[in-house]
């Protein structure tokens, strides 16, 4: 997730470039994936996976901010056209052109940014285009959360009582509480998740592209990865706060407390993934393969809520018991 050279530069650079890729022009190599990547923005599901094309770019250049540069100012162009036509414009046009901003931005400085981990610039990157997410999301032209309640009540009907089948969440919503729910739960760290998400499933399948491409691994993903030594003292002090913060009613600081909680979370939730990863790399084919089905078997099960706790504890564990042979500096 977080795999990097240990002086911080890119695990590929311009100078090696990727085959197939420096045999074009750079500018013409530039063109075509932003273009496959607004196609991608722009088209339903294939919109999860729109920044792949960008982190491909910049694996094969070595560089980030003319991609980033070439990809803001096409995005901006594109919502401007869309906003005087009135095409598919859904709330602030300007909110929405930073927001959308902050993500090119945020993953091409993961992608190639240089002097700092990586689990850094994921934090730094998911925690400003959070912020940009939420300052959008709760804009009055937004509509965003009318949207998720009209939707819920075309799954479920208007009143109607919704049971969530997890054995953590064993109680039954409206679709007026689902969207309570959904707020409380995006502003408390959803959106640092979800922004985390994009970047880690993008930057991952950029890397498997390039992988194949050059014929060769070049990320080690999950195993090498370590959490930051002061991590645990972060979650720490997050969960105290949380505490302490319900108790007397401060909500903004309350917020913050959980956001940082869900940081750490998803950085010890890595470094459980870490273990799990090394575990099954130690194993044999075959077992590798029925661990993996199981593995996604109980992500999709009412456990998946204590597969994750799990790796959880199992990462916060790691600090004090190693559970892999050899650490590795990122």
């Amino acid at each position: 997730m977080f795999q990097e050279e240990e002086n911080g530069s890119p695990s590929v650079t311009a100078e090696k470039g990727l085959p197939n890729v420096n045999k074009y022009k750079p500018l013409i190599t530039l063109f075509v994936c932003t273009t496959i990547s607004l196609v991608f923005m722009k088209t339903g599901i294939l919109s999860l996976f729109y920044l792949v094309p960008l982190g491909y770019v910049i694996m094969a250049t070595g560089v980030y901010m003319p991609i980033f540069i070439t990809a803001a100012s096409a995005n901006i162009a594109i919502a401007i056209f869309q906003y005087f036509f009135k095409i598919n414009h859904i709330g602030s046009m300007p909110l929405e052109v930073l927001y959308q901003t902050s993500v090119f931005l945020g993953f091409a400085w993961i992608m190639g940014g240089k002097g700092l981990r990586t689990v850094y610039r994921f934090v730094i990157a998911s925690s400003v285009s959070a912020i940009f997410f939420l300052v959008f999301v709760n804009s009055p032209s937004s509509g965003f959360f009318e949207m998720f309640a009209k939707t819920a009540e075309d799954l479920f009907g208007s009143g109607s009582e919704i049971s969530i089948k997890n054995p953590l969440f064993a109680q039954t919503f409206s679709p007026d509480v689902l969207t309570e729910f959904a707020k409380m739960f995006i502003i408390r760290g959803g959106a640092v998740i979800s922004m985390f998400f994009v970047f880690f499933i993008n930057r991952q399948i950029a890397f498997s592209l390039a992988s194949t491409a050059r014929r060769r691994r070049i990320d080690s993903g999950l195993t090498a990865f370590y959490a930051p030594a002061n991590t645990i003292w972060a979650f720490s002090g997050a969960i105290a706060s949380i505490v302490l913060t319900g108790i007397f009613k401060a909500e903004v600081l309350s917020i913050l407390a959980w956001n940082v909680f869900i940081i750490c979370a998803i950085i010890f939730l890595a470094q459980g993934g870490g273990i799990l990863t090394y575990w099954m790399s130690l194993r044999t084919n075959v077992l590798r393969l029925i661990i993996s089905v199981l593995i996604i078997v109980v992500l999709f099960s009412p456990l998946n809520s204590f597969a994750i706790a799990a790796l959880i504890l199992l990462g916060i564990i790691d600090n004090w018991r190693p559970f892999r042979v050899a650490k590795s500096v990122q």
